[in-house]
């Protein structure tokens, strides 16, 4: 064998050890979340569908944490004395502690930008390798224009911690997983409909789990944690990061949804969905109403629902 391949071979061996495992630390769009709140999931718990070995994923991620609490609650510590050298660790960080800072947003934003710098120092310290990624667009800066979807990456104050995670880590050598804009980028191509369904936008008596329902714009349900893995790990491919030896292919993982009833449960159970109120006739507001409530009994979200309901409604009346 060649001296350059021999060379090439101990190179890659010294990038990726056999040993390496992920940890990862964020908040809310990122942890891991029960069975009893299915379809409630973080992009680092989807992220185990694409690894060769789950085993090797630990999810620190913690609802409801900052960067800033995560380290003064000593999660950051316990994550930084399990790492170990050759690992990778990768840190995800929303808004949520931007409102904690005295001094307005740019001293919040400095503040973030030290905790995401003093998190690498930890972990180049240990001998692993960083990964800054970007936080989720909020649903709630979605809107459509000329019949098609823009995705407002900047909605809720994402923006800022994401053009924020990128200036650290262009200005460290680290390589940054950019979520926020791979989704300004790539979410119009599914349409609103179905953008908006990747979070926990729930109808009533959609999941067995959640029975009223829920309006929530910016935690995911598991297609939309799904999608935002998938979208960490396409972007860490074009980098050719080392991490991605520690994963499948992203092109040949395709999401199962878990069974209506959670995970271990059946299907949906037709008695299970709630039974529309019969339509008055002369009513049209009843009877489009009730034409909605059987739309969203069958899975049909919302707004999708209600204009189906109008067309139906229509229909039948020979209008």
């Amino acid at each position: 064998m060649k001296a350059g391949a021999i060379a090439a071979i101990v190179a890659a061996a010294l990038a990726f050890p056999a040993s390496a495992d992920i940890y990862m630390a964020g908040d809310a769009a990122v942890c891991d979340y029960p069975a009893a709140l299915y379809p409630q999931q973080g992009w680092g718990q989807a992220l185990a569908e694409f690894m060769i070995d789950p085993a090797r994923l630990h999810n620190l991620a913690l609802d409801g944490c900052s960067a800033k609490r995560y380290k003064e609650g000593g999660h950051w510590r316990k994550l930084a004395d399990a790492v170990g050298e050759g690992d990778f660790v990768i840190v995800s960080f929303g808004p949520g502690g931007i409102r904690e800072v005295h001094g307005g947003r740019e001293a919040a934003l400095r503040e973030y930008e030290s905790l995401l710098a003093g998190f690498v120092a930890d972990v180049r310290a240990k001998g692993a390798a960083p990964i800054l990624a970007t936080p989720v667009p909020h649903s709630g800066g979605f809107s459509v224009e000329d019949g098609r979807i823009k995705v407002d990456g900047g909605a809720a104050g994402v923006g800022e911690c994401a053009a924020a995670t990128v200036r650290v880590g262009r200005e460290l050598g680290v390589p940054v997983l950019d979520i926020n804009g791979y989704a300004e980028r790539n979410l119009p191509e599914l349409g609103i409909d179905a953008a908006l369904r990747l979070y926990m936008r729930i109808v009533p008596g959609e999941y067995a789990n959640c029975p009223q329902g829920k309006t929530d714009g910016y935690h995911t349900r598991d297609t939309g944690a799904f999608w935002f893995a998938k979208a960490a790990v396409i972007l860490a491919e074009r980098q050719k990061l080392p991490v991605c030896g520690l994963w499948k292919d992203s092109s040949a993982v395709s999401h199962a949804p878990i069974p209506w009833g959670g995970p271990g449960g059946g299907d949906r159970p037709d008695a299970a969905a709630p039974a529309p109120k019969k339509a008055v006739a002369g009513n049209w507001r009843q009877e489009v109403r009730a034409l909605r409530l059987e739309a969203e009994a069958k899975g049909m979200g919302r707004d999708a629902a209600n204009r189906w309901a109008v067309r139906e409604y229509r229909r039948r009346r020979g209008r």
